[in-house]
């Protein structure tokens, strides 16, 4: 351990000479590093950087991860490390994630020239690119494993994950449907018999998940005691690179659950029984329903099944339709176009959770019905649309005068819709 010169520990293989400045020295597999510097931190870390550089040569010279780019080698690791170790074989969306985000940018890099300025330019330039402070951290803790592996199989000799900077995650406010904006795009989809209206109403009355509902069969739909029972998911999957349907078992161990009739439910769902099934007749020679699927309640009009992006798509071209009919509106009043905002499937869920709770439902109860893993997911759709805060803040009244507003309690049945 070496000392300068007012004897004070300096670290291994660094003194300080007589004229005052730092001395580092290493050997590294038979190699030997001198540098020298005015300052100590300086110089330690020019030693650090000597000491890999001549260990990546190494490695270089003798071909080991010369040739590897990330890419190859996420695609090894995540076959052997990973995937054996993920529900059915893993998901699509966790390669996804690291394709869309590292893979794209600096993938095709060898594995031993990625530097830690490569990895923090990727990150400025997905922050550019809209991605979200929580996408991004999502990601770079699968690029962290991924190198960290590397490492240890003698591939890297450094992690260039670490002391990489990520912006902190933002506050993203859930897009939930006010209880007009639900009247308005109900009203829609009834108004022009849109083949997806079933599908949506289902969503709000019962909160499943997109994935949940789209592998949803008719015989795990219990008409005689009302109860939907949720045991599966449809998602996608990349297979050679091909976009493929799959249906799984749900996400989490409290994803499987039985969820009761509110409302229309059943009136609903009888509707979408009879659809599909004349459906089926009049398009039977083009009829596209999998028979590995089984029997599933939503369908597309020429019966393949409901993925995600199928319903993402569907819902922007409506919340286009409606903004334009608003506009056409506005043209003959002479008033400002109301507008409503971008709706996203998952909307429908947070939308379910937060009628849930304007109509007094219990946590817990709201918990196993959306079949959140986590109680404080559930209890983070306890705040309410501003209408009702709005009216509660009228009936509470003036707290400096101790007085209490005499304006009628708010009537939450004319709030609710179709709930």
């Amino acid at each position: 351990m070496g000392k300068s010169l007012n004897g004070k520990e300096l670290g291994r293989g660094i003194t300080q000479r007589p004229d005052g400045r730092y001395m580092g020295r290493a050997q590294v597999e038979g190699k030997s590093i001198v540098l020298y510097d005015w300052k100590l931190k300086n110089l330690k870390k020019n030693l650090a950087i000597a000491i890999d550089e001549v260990k990546r040569d190494n490695l270089s010279k003798n071909g080991i991860g010369k040739y590897i780019t990330l890419n190859e080698w996420f695609e090894e690791w995540y076959s052997k490390y990973k995937a054996p170790i993920l529900k059915n074989g893993g998901s699509p969306s966790y390669k996804r994630k690291f394709v869309n985000y590292y893979g794209v940018r600096i993938g095709t890099k060898p594995l031993i020239d990625i530097r830690q300025i490569h990895v923090q330019t990727a990150i400025a330039d997905m922050i550019e690119c809209g991605r979200s402070s929580k996408s991004i951290r999502e990601a770079t803790g699968i690029f962290q494993s991924c190198v960290e592996a590397a490492i240890a199989n003698g591939l890297m000799t450094i992690n260039p994950v670490l002391g990489v900077v990520i912006p902190k995650c933002e506050t993203v406010e859930r897009r939930v449907l006010s209880v007009e904006e639900q009247e308005i795009f109900l009203e829609y989809l009834k108004s022009q018999n849109h083949w997806y209206q079933e599908m949506c109403q289902f969503l709000l009355l019962t909160g499943l998940r997109v994935g949940e509902a789209s592998a949803l069969r008719w015989d795990d739909i219990d008409f005689v005691h009302k109860f939907i029972y949720v045991k599966r998911s449809l998602t996608y999957e990349y297979i050679n690179g091909a976009k493929t349907l799959k249906i799984t078992t749900p996400k989490t161990e409290n994803s499987v659950r039985k969820v009761p009739f509110f409302g229309e439910t059943q009136a609903v769902l009888e509707r979408q029984h009879e659809k599909i099934n004349s459906r089926r007749q009049e398009k039977k020679n083009v009829w596209r329903q999998p028979e590995e699927f089984g029997d599933l309640v939503f369908l597309t009009s020429l019966g393949s099944p409901v993925g995600r992006h199928n319903l993402e798509s569907i819902l922007r071209s409506i919340t286009k339709q409606i903004n334009e009919m608003f506009r056409v509106e506005a043209q003959y009043t002479g008033e400002v176009p109301r507008h409503i905002e971008g709706i996203h499937p998952h909307a429908l869920r947070h939308t379910f959770a937060t009628r849930c709770f304007e109509k007094g439902m219990s946590p817990r109860t709201v918990q196993e019905i959306m079949g959140h893993a986590n109680y404080n997911t559930t209890v983070s759709y306890t705040h309410v649309l501003d209408d009702i805060k709005q009216k509660e803040a009228m009936r509470v009244g003036n707290f400096l005068e101790n007085k209490i507003e005499q304006s009628p309690a708010i009537d939450y049945e004319s709030l609710i819709g179709i709930m």
